[in-house]
Order: structure tokens, then sequence, then C-alpha cells
């Protein structure tokens, strides 16, 4: 009997037309080295390569996703290999996961250098953790790259490739774009960049956003995206039949060859019906990939004052990025069973610490405490104030600054915050933070793209609510 096979047409695609592609001939070369590939990878093949009528990419960005273990990222090793060895151009590789882009870089090393063709081509490959790259003698590359906020190498690429796409953040992307926005010459024809996603369904715990939006744009037909997507359809969980074998198949182009139907029964015995669906059906839940805002939004901007208070005793929260590149400063007040805070101020760390250390020391007198957190700067700070009242300085543990970010969003949601309305900064941060997991005991911190502001406001707030110390009582010095 006929093994069954997984489906290799897409379950959803917006494909558009093309005037060529090199394709058929790429993946008829590279199985002459010994490469196998199923239905679907020949097709994505067909897509990477597809051409227009005047020669550029038919499709400047590409999106793929399928469920884990479905060789997602097959093709495009050999399509980096072939942008750069074949036709000499720039190729950057990124991936969430450092293990990840070391895994590709180390299996484009090991094909290039067992066949003399390619091994020929090369100048040099260097290998120093965290700079990998393939180096051709025609002056092409592929480099790898691990992301993060600040950008990419600093070179300029004809082709990006975003894997583990569904933890890709916009301040990722933002970063890395500059680098294809000039890839060569117009009148060369190579002027026009290509951009590649490939990823699985956002779980529970990514903080990516990129994806989702890639996904309801192209499901919404509002993309030029040509997207290839191997997945179970369905508003609800109970929309998605995780018992259909035949649903299994259709999903996973990998059933019946690398995976089994009894794997995958497995699967379904034992993981939770929400999982299944996500992580073997590729299932997009309505809030895969959409970010989980820590502070409501209309809740926050409603508790704007336009006056600051005057009355009451006072704290200061400093928050070091998690990054190292900036800290932020903020105050809060504590009047009439409300709490007030403010962002006094925030620098890049190449400022120094004098200034902050000095508007810290200089309000020893009037503040309960001032509250320091952050590992990339905090113990400098304190080293740098010196002897100071006891109990004024102060180091939450993790426990602490996850409860400071507790309080925060209970007093928004009890209506017992106020902040100053003309903060820009501080708004933005408090409406785009999301909660970011911390250990396995349920604990959450502000995470996204722009925290820092929300989090000293949260430790100057639990330093207010907490901190024992009276300023007017006279202070012996620690």
């Amino acid at each position: 009997m006929a093994r069954r096979l997984g489906g290799q047409e897409p379950t959803f695609s917006t494909v558009g037309e093309w005037a060529s592609t090199r394709g058929p001939e790429a993946v008829a070369m590279f199985e002459a080295y010994g490469r196998r590939y199923y239905g679907s990878q020949e097709l994505e093949m067909d897509v990477f390569f597809a051409r227009d009528a005047d020669g550029g990419f038919a499709a400047k960005s590409i999106g793929i996703t399928k469920p884990r273990q479905n060789g997602k990222s097959f093709a495009l090793r050999d399509y980096a290999i072939w942008m750069a060895a074949v036709e000499g151009k720039g190729v950057l590789y990124t991936a969430h996961h450092g293990r990840t882009s070391r895994k590709m870089f180390k299996e484009m090393c090991d094909f290039i250098e067992a066949h003399a063709d390619f091994r020929d081509e090369l100048d040099y490959v260097y290998k120093a953790g965290g700079y990998e790259g393939i180096y051709f003698e025609s002056g092409a590359c592929i480099e790898f790259q691990t992301r993060t906020n600040s950008g990419g190498r600093g070179g300029t690429y004809n082709v990006v490739v975003f894997d583990e796409a569904q933890e890709l953040t916009n301040a990722q992307q933002d970063a890395i774009l500059p680098t294809v926005s000039a890839a060569g010459e117009i009148d060369e024809g190579d002027s026009d960049p290509q951009k590649i996603y490939v990823g699985t369904v956002p779980g529970p715990d990514c903080q990516g956003t990129v994806f989702r939006e890639l996904h309801d744009r192209a499901h919404g037909g509002e993309s030029s995206v040509w997207w290839l997507e191997w997945g179970a359809e369905g508003e609800t969980l109970d929309d998605v039949d995780v018992d259909d074998v035949d649903l299994w198949y259709a999903c996973n182009p990998a059933m019946g060859r690398r995976m089994s139907e009894a794997t995958v029964r497995d699967e379904h015995d034992t993981m939770s019906r929400d999982g299944f669906a996500r992580e073997r059906l590729g299932w997009w839940s309505p809030t895969a990939g959409l970010p989980d805002f820590a502070i409501p939004a209309n809740k926050f901007e409603s508790l704007a004052v336009d006056a600051a208070p005057t009355g009451g005793r006072a704290a200061y929260g400093v928050r070091f990025s998690a990054d190292g590149s900036e800290v932020s400063l903020a105050a809060a007040r504590l009047h009439d069973g409300r709490v007030y805070v403010e962002q006094i101020r925030r620098e890049p760390m190449a400022l120094g610490l004098t200034w902050l250390a000095d508007w810290i020391a200089q309000r020893k007198a009037r503040g309960c405490c001032c509250v320091i957190d952050g590992k990339a700067g905090a113990q400098a700070l304190v080293d740098k104030l010196g002897r100071m009242p006891v109990n004024y300085i102060v180091t939450p543990s993790a426990q602490q600054a996850i409860a400071a970010c507790t309080a925060l969003v209970d007093a928004v949601n009890e209506g017992t915050l106020e902040w100053f309305r003309p903060q820009a900064d501080l708004l933005d941060s408090a409406v785009t933070s999301t909660r970011r997991k911390i250990g396995q005991a349920g604990g959450w911190g502000f995470g996204g793209e722009n925290p820092t502001p929300i989090e000293a406001a949260a430790l100057a707030l639990w330093g207010v609510l907490n901190s024992k110390r009276n300023p007017e009582r006279k202070q012996r010095i620690g």
C-alpha cells in the first residue's frame, strides 16, 4: 500500500504572478549534490526565485508559516547559498536564538566546504561567535546575526531572512531594514531587496508582533506580501477539529517522511487541545502573536492630571534598560490616598552617571527613598553615591521589582494613580508595555519596546508605598 504523505500545497496562500523562476534549476543542482526536497520545498524555491518581466524580484516580501518540524528552513538554506555563491549577492540571515543562527551557519559551511566547486569560490569563513560570516571572492557574503534592537551588521544586503519570525519585534525589524534599502544600483538590477519571513504560529510568550501583522494583512487581502501557510483555519478553537487525521496530514508536509502518524497521535493524546492546534496544526488563534499589554490604554489616559500635587511624601525610581543603553528617572508622591507618578528625566548611558548621582543626593533630605534597579548600572550608581542616609537607597530583589509592576497596574485599574498629562514618553511607555514573564512562578515585569520609563515610575510608586523611612526625622548616615 502506498505510503500516505503530508500536504505539499499550502492550506492558504497569496502568491502572485511571475514571469520566470530559477527554482527548478536550483533544485536540480542541489539534488545533484544529494539534497532531497519535498514538493512544498520545491514550491518555496519557485517562489523565492520568482522574477518579474524586468528581472527583479516578483515578491519583495515573502512569509511562510508551518507547524514545527516541517523543514521550514530547508529551502532557505539552499537559496541563501545560491544567491551568494552563484549570483554574487549579499545575504543576511537573522534568528531570534543564537543557537538557531549558529546551526544554520554550520549547515551552510558544511555544505560549501564539502563541495569543491563551492569551496573554490570561497574567500574566507569567519567563525567568531556572534560575527559568523561566509565570504566569497566575488565580494558576496552570507552573514549571520542574532536579532537585537540595534540593527544589522553594518553591511548592505540584497536578501534578508528573518527566521523564527514569530519572535520578530517592530524595533528589531526597523533596525535591520535599512541594511537592504540601498542594496545596489538601480541600473544594475540590484536595487530591489528581498525580505523572507519564516516562522511558526506565535506562542503565548512570544514578544514579536510583526509576523502576526503580516498574517492578518495577508488574510485580509490588504498586502503585497506573498504568504504561504500550512495551518488549520477557525475563528475559535471549537472550529478546529483536532481529531481529524486528514487535517493532520494537510497541515504537515513532513508527515509520512520525517514525521510519523503515530508520533502526531501521541502529541494529540498528550498535549492540550490549544497547544496541539497551535503547535501541530498551525492554527492562528485570535490572540496568537498579539501583545499582552500590561496596562489598559484608555484607563491610563483617563488618569492624567493637569497639575502636579505638592503635598505628601515622595520617592524616586531609577531603572536602567535591559540592554544597558539608557536610564530613566521617575518620582512618585503619595497624597490624599492617591499616588502621583512623573517622569523626571531619561538619558543615554553615554552621558555618564554623575548627573543622576547628584540629583539623587540633593534630594536625600526630602525623599523617603530612591529605588534603583537594572543590572546594567544599578551597582555602579550605588557605588558612585557612596554613603547615604540609612534606607534611602533601595536595590530591590526580583520579587520586589515584580511587586512594583503589579502595584502600578493595580493602581491604574483601581483608579488611584495620577500622572502629569504632557508627558508623552511616559504615556507611550505605559500603553505599549507588555507583560514579560519572569521566572516560573507566574511573576512578570514590563516588556515591549519602550518599558524603561514606566518601570522607573513603578519603582518610585513601590518605594513611596513601602518605605518606612521618614526624611523629616533626623537621620544618621549609613
